[in-house]
């Protein structure tokens, strides 16, 4: 059973930002997060510790998901109690982010969830 709620945060201009990002994942890359979000979603912050990982940006985390292509989906806690919400996706290639200034972005992204959650927050849309 779900102990946190694992929510998409929904740009005003471009939509459900990780669901087009995830989309365009290959098959094996997508049941990897497919995997990891679920464990997120039942161990929230218990999960493996360094899993969800700090970027050095202020209440932004990546979740990190191993393999040929190493995905740093960006996420943050909230807005509601046992909530994470995904901001952006992205992917970490020789110690730096595509796109370039992911955690920056993200953080711009969380400011107006946090100001319009109901309009910028969705639950989760799975992509398999």
């Amino acid at each position: 059973m779900a102990k946190w709620i694992i929510c998409d945060y929904v740009h005003p201009g471009y939509g459900n930002l990780i669901r087009g990002w995830s989309s365009r994942l290959a098959k094996k890359e997508k049941a990897k997060l497919n995997q990891r979000i679920d464990s997120l979603e039942l161990h929230g912050v218990g999960l493996i510790p360094g899993i969800v990982a700090p970027t050095g940006v202020a209440s932004i985390f990546k979740l990190k998901i191993h393999g040929k292509v190493q995905l740093r989906p960006m996420l943050c806690e909230g807005p509601g109690a046992l909530t994470f919400t995904f901001l952006l996706g992205a992917k970490e290639v020789q110690n730096s982010y595509e796109p370039s200034g992911a955690p920056e972005t993200a953080a711009e992204y969380r400011k107006d969830l946090f100001a319009n959650s109901k309009e910028r927050q969705i639950p989760h849309e799975r992509v398999d």
